[in-house]
């Protein structure tokens, strides 16, 4: 019941979540393991968070901004909701 429900609400497509992890694996990379790159360390820790906030909305597939915007990049779960 729980996985279908998500997978009615899933947002982001394959290339976006693909993407969403290479970014966020450098940007944990740079926040939290690599600090010399970034100074100061509060920019730091909010780099990784974000490495982290792409990287768990990847495994998830739903992204609460493209919600808000009213944006799909999953084709798949689009033609779902529309019955096709």
């Amino acid at each position: 019941m729980l996985a279908t429900t998500i997978k009615k609400y899933r947002n982001a497509g394959t290339i976006d979540r693909i993407l969403r992890v290479i970014i966020g694996v450098v940007l944990i990379y740079f926040g939290f393991i690599n600090t010399s790159f970034i100074s100061q360390g509060l920019l730091a820790v909010l780099v990784g968070a974000m490495g982290i906030v792409n990287i768990s909305v990847a495994v998830s597939g739903i992204c609460p901004v493209y919600t808000l915007a009213g944006i799909s990049t999953c084709r798949s779960c689009e033609a779902q909701k529309s019955g096709a």
